[in-house]
């Protein structure tokens, strides 16, 4: 249910959203700038979007009267102008199949109240934009969990809610036992102001109890994507198995025909994607009856190129030259060890602190096999310059532990946790396999397939490795980079990487 604002509240916010009592809204007469802000609150802020928004208008933060007057003056011209952008695409783009061009209308999209299960379909859409609710910096509330229509129509209905209350309600007792023992072990540093302190705390607190937050926990997200783009995520919602990204694909639908109606227009379900999913799923457990999963390492490197000193040295020298790949390989193969090592070396070591490595890189691709918790799979996926093929949340690959949550005592709390939301999901499961995975804890497991060109690796690297990040994704990262190191010890040398393992809370 969305939160509701008084008449007056509801007047200020009309101009500069599309609705104001659903949970899915486009922006529209803001600043580029407002809306990056905007979105930048949902990681650290427990309000919605249009709360944040009303605050900086009513605190004088922001003053948008003289755009206002300015759309106001030109409603007729820009009538027209509507009505010819609309004449233009019927004409190119769907006449003449330019959809390129509806790569330059961009929407703003409010996603508000739905599951971190949901956040995932969405986000699987590589050339968007996301920001989402932190669980590092915010704390998520009790009572918000995603009620799946056909649970709660169901005889599992109290089973689902008791869970799913169960384990937010433990998540948010636990809160202040946490923060004290994360006081008791790293007291404050002497440069570190007390507000400082508080806030760290609070943060490592939520890092450790994240895990027991369930999958059908409520989240928020922006997202900026263009036209050609959206059309397609909200064709893919409205083709998902799960009811909730139906409902999602057409709240986005309705809210962004508002702003750019004419660039939607094949925006539906789609039976190719529904379909085929459906004869999958059935072929898949058909050839695979029978086996049980083996056990593997988190991180297992699948697929490398094996001569990659000379692909890679190629793919470097090939941009500077006016030759044939070909020629240029058989050059290569003629060099020394030592040349090869020489233009990778030219190619990469000037690289500044923030720098990327350049494109030559991307010619490079690994293939890697991961064994993730749903909550560190929930912040690599955003590292979406890849190819990533991830299976649905189970319990079958069990649950990870963080080691505070042992240090502190926790442990038979915690596993009083896992084993009631399992317990729950095979109930559930029995008539509703799917929408089962909403009552499990983010600590539960995952696989997934991710096939990196060497560019990114470099940049997931250095990122998810960095002491400030959590410590189930930094395991992630290392992993990765030992890997890489384990078969081209030579480019790995060019990675940035945290190796430590700061076991100990640090602040």
């Amino acid at each position: 249910m969305s939160e509701v604002f008084t008449p007056e509240e509801a007047a200020i916010l009309h101009p500069y959203v599309t609705n104001v009592d659903r949970p899915i809204f486009a922006l529209k007469n803001l600043p580029e700038e407002v809306v990056a802000v905007l979105f930048a609150y949902y990681s650290r802020s427990r309000d919605s979007l249009r709360r944040n928004l009303l605050k900086l208008i009513q605190e004088k933060d922001l003053d948008l009267a003289e755009r206002l007057q300015w759309r106001a003056a030109d409603q007729d011209e820009l009538a027209l102008a509507r009505q010819k952008a609309k004449e233009f695409h019927e004409k190119w783009v769907v006449g003449y199949g330019h959809a390129s061009v509806a790569e330059h209308a961009v929407a703003h999209l409010a996603v508000e109240d739905v599951s971190i299960v949901a956040s995932k379909i969405i986000e699987d859409t590589r050339l968007a934009s996301f920001t989402e609710k932190s669980t590092r910096y915010v704390v998520f509330d009790r009572d918000k969990f995603y009620r799946v229509p056909c649970l709660m129509a169901s005889p599992h209905a109290r089973l689902y809610e008791e869970t799913c209350g169960f384990l937010l309600g433990t998540y948010a007792r636990l809160t202040e036992t946490v923060v004290a023992a994360i006081k008791r072990e790293t007291p404050r540093g002497e440069k570190q102001t007390e507000r400082g302190y508080e806030t760290a705390c609070k943060a490592k607190s939520c890092d450790i109890l994240r895990y027991v937050l369930p999958a059908g926990t409520l989240t928020n997200i922006g997202v900026t994507i263009n036209g050609r783009l959206l059309e397609h995520l909200i064709t893919k919602l409205l083709s998902h198995p799960l009811e909730e990204g139906r409902e999602i694909g057409a709240l986005m639908k309705g809210e962004t025909e508002k702003i750019i109606p004419t660039l939607l227009k094949y925006a539906d379900y789609n039976a190719y994607m529904a379909e085929t999913r459906q004869a999958m799923e059935a072929l898949a457990t058909e050839q695979v009856a029978g086996l049980v999963p083996e056990e593997a390492p988190d991180v297992s490197l699948v697929r490398y190129p094996e001569d990659v000193e000379d692909q890679l040295v190629a793919a470097v020298l090939y941009g500077y030259t006016a030759h044939p790949l070909r020629q240029v390989q058989e050059r290569v193969r003629k060099l020394s060890h030592e040349e090869k090592m020489g233009v990778i070396d030219e190619y990469l070591k000037r690289r500044g602190k923030h720098d990327q490595p350049l494109r030559a890189l991307e010619h490079l691709t690994y293939t890697f096999d991961i064994l993730v918790d749903f909550g560190a799979f929930r912040d690599i996926q955003r590292h979406r310059m890849a190819t990533q093929t991830p299976q649905e949340l189970g319990p079958v690959h069990g649950y990870s532990t963080p080691p505070e949550i042992v240090r502190y005592d926790l442990l038979p709390t915690y596993e009083a946790c896992m084993a009631r939301a399992q317990e729950a999901y095979r109930v559930i499961a029995t008539g509703f396999p799917r929408e089962a995975q909403y009552v499990l804890p983010l600590a539960f497991r995952k696989r997934v397939l991710f096939t990196w060109n060497l560019r990114e690796i470099f940049h997931f690297v250095q990122l998810r490795s960095a002491k400030q990040g959590h410590i189930s994704y930094r395991h992630i990262a290392q992993q990765v980079f030992k890997e890489v190191e384990r078969v081209h010890p030579l480019l790995a040398k060019y990675i940035r990487v945290d190796l430590d393992d700061y076991a100990l809370a640090r602040l």
